[in-house]
Parts: C-alpha cells; structure tokens; sequence
C-alpha cells in the first residue's frame, strides 16, 4: 500500500522525524554500502543494514536506515516505510537512544497497521519485537503486555527467526512482569530452536543469560552459574565486546562475593569501549547495587552517580529511579 500525502499523520512519516532532544548525540558515518536503487531493493539493503548492526556498527548502520526511510517515503511505500523504522528503531535503542527508539518503533506499528501487510506474519513479529524491547528498556511493562495481548502473539510462536526474536523478548517480558514460569519456557525454548538450527551462539540471542537472571531470582543459583558461564566462554571466543559486556553484568548479579564484584566491575571496562550506551548504564547501576549492598558506600555512590547521568541521558525512568533511589542509600523500589 502507498501512503499518500492526504492520509492524517502518515505522509510526515516519509521524513526524519528524530527530535535531537535526546542527550546522547546523534551518531552519523558513511554507509559502507551501495545504497538501495529504489523502494523494490530495500529488502536487501534493509537486511545489509541489519548485518552492520549486529557488527555494533552502530553509526553507520543508523545513516543507513535514514537513507532507506527517505527512499521509502519518496515512493509512498508504506510496507517500506514500516521496516526502515523500525529497523532504525532498533539501532536507536542499542545506542541508548531510547526516546528516539520508542518515536520510530511506534511510527513504524502505525505505518504497518495500513500497509496491508499479515497483521500475525512474520514482518508484524519483527516489528513487534523491536517495539517490544525498548519498552523493557524504559520499564513500562504494562504496556508492552497489553501490546503483546493485542496482536494475539502472546501464545504459541511459530519458530522462523522472526517469531524467534519474538519469542525471546517475550520471555525477557515475562519476566520483568514477574512470570518467571512463562519467561524461563520462551527462552529454553529459544535454545532449543537455535541449537535445531545450529546457530546457538549468544551474537544471534543471548538467551542463556536471560534464563540465568530468571534462575538466579528463582533461588537456582548453580543453574544461573553454568548458564552465564557458557555465555561469558561463547563471547569471549568468538563475540563482540557489547556481548561480553552483557554476559559479564548478569555473571555480575549471579556469582557471589568478590567473584560476582569481579564480573561486574569487567563488564563496565569492556563496555566502555562500545557503542551500547544503555547497556553500559545497566552495568553501572548493576556494580553501583552490589558497592551498595556490600556496604561500600562512597564507592557505590560514585558509580552509581555514572550510571545516573547516562541512564538519564539514555531515557529510561526506570533504570533512573532505581539509580536515584541507590545513590540516595534507598534500597531499590
């Protein structure tokens, strides 16, 4: 379907519609890539684009999806204009650019809505996803449960790696909704699917992590210890330094002791060196709650007013108030 410039709060959607507003600064570079000859070859230009994020070529990888946004909107396209959103959505978000995210994830849920495309298929499921995951950043799960309700994917998944991605935030959802039952099945179902289609590694879901923070909550502590070990020994193999980052902030939260201090500590190191702004406030906030838990005061408040300010900066109430509570000497809500 094309969007025509008559149609209310649609024909704007062809333009750049990030405000600037957010604190952490836009991040531009060349594309290094051929850019697509018309709205027919977003496809294939959308899923290189995909390719270099995954990479953590984040600055590019965001340059490019505004140039598909652009080629789209020319044409009318609304099926293209759907997926160039929310596929900058998701950039944003690994940036930390968290409103600027949830501006283009819900432009895109708009945009799909008229584009004649499965409203239950495999598109709609991606574009979920995304949408999905940066209200589990900001915190607002009651949103993100009522979203899922509504499109009618909140029971069984078919397993194409669309629904796949699904699945996984699902269960990370379940979670932080206080269903660890329902948020354990999703991501072992998860493993279970990738290691079917041999490409179990935490660079294509980290999963293993997700289970080992639900398991740790549960009281399974061991599991929790052998599931995020594996992960820390898959990434530091063969992974990106964003993904070891992460696997050592849950290694962080589920080892006891100096151990656990340890993983956090190195995860903030090896963060610092990415683009994942939000990722990196997370372990901030994370070290900041194990200085403060083990009554190291100053040093907490020192971390945890880092982690303040970028978490702030990233847009997410949520991680905020629980870092203003900490530095406050509050426990967390």
């Amino acid at each position: 379907m094309t969007v025509s410039d008559e149609r209310p709060g649609l024909a704007d959607l062809g333009r750049d519609i990030t405000s600037g507003d957010n604190a952490v600064p836009p991040a531009t570079r060349p594309v290094p890539l051929a850019p697509p000859a018309g709205v027919d070859d977003l496809p294939r230009y959308l899923h290189a684009l995909r390719r270099l994020a995954d990479a953590d070529d984040l600055a590019a990888a965001h340059s490019g999806c505004t140039l598909a946004i652009d080629v789209a909107g020319r044409d009318g396209s609304a099926g293209g204009l759907a997926m160039a959103y929310s596929q900058r959505s998701s950039v944003a978000r690994r940036l930390g650019r968290l409103a600027d995210a949830a501006r283009d994830a819900d432009a895109s849920a708009e945009l799909l809505a008229v584009s004649g495309i499965d409203p239950a298929g495999p598109t709609a499921a991606l574009v979920l996803s995304r949408r999905l995951a940066v209200l589990l950043d900001v915190g607002d799960t009651a949103l993100a449960d009522n979203l899922l309700a509504a499109t009618g994917l909140d029971g069984e998944l078919p397993d194409e790696p669309e629904f796949l991605l699904l699945r996984y935030v699902r269960g990370r959802l379940h979670t932080q909704a206080a269903r660890p039952g329902e948020g354990l099945a999703d991501l072992y179902r998860c493993g279970e699917r990738l290691a079917v289609r041999r490409s179990d590694h935490p660079a294509v879901l980290p999963w293993r992590s997700a289970a080992a923070s639900v398991l740790a909550g549960l009281g399974a502590r061991e599991a929790a210890e052998r599931l995020v070990a594996e992960e820390v020994a898959l990434t530091r193999r063969h992974g990106l330094a964003s993904a070891l980052g992460r696997a050592l902030r849950i290694q962080g939260q589920v080892r006891p002791g100096e151990a656990g201090m340890a993983a956090a500590e190195e995860a903030i190191r090896v963060l610092q060196g990415t683009p994942r702004r939000f990722e990196l406030a997370t372990a901030l906030v994370d070290y900041g709650t194990l200085l403060h838990a083990a009554r190291r005061r100053p040093q907490a408040r020192r971390v945890l007013r880092d982690g303040l300010e970028l978490a702030q900066q990233c847009g997410s109430p949520a991680l905020t108030a629980r870092a203003r509570d900490l530095f406050a000497g509050r426990n967390p809500r």
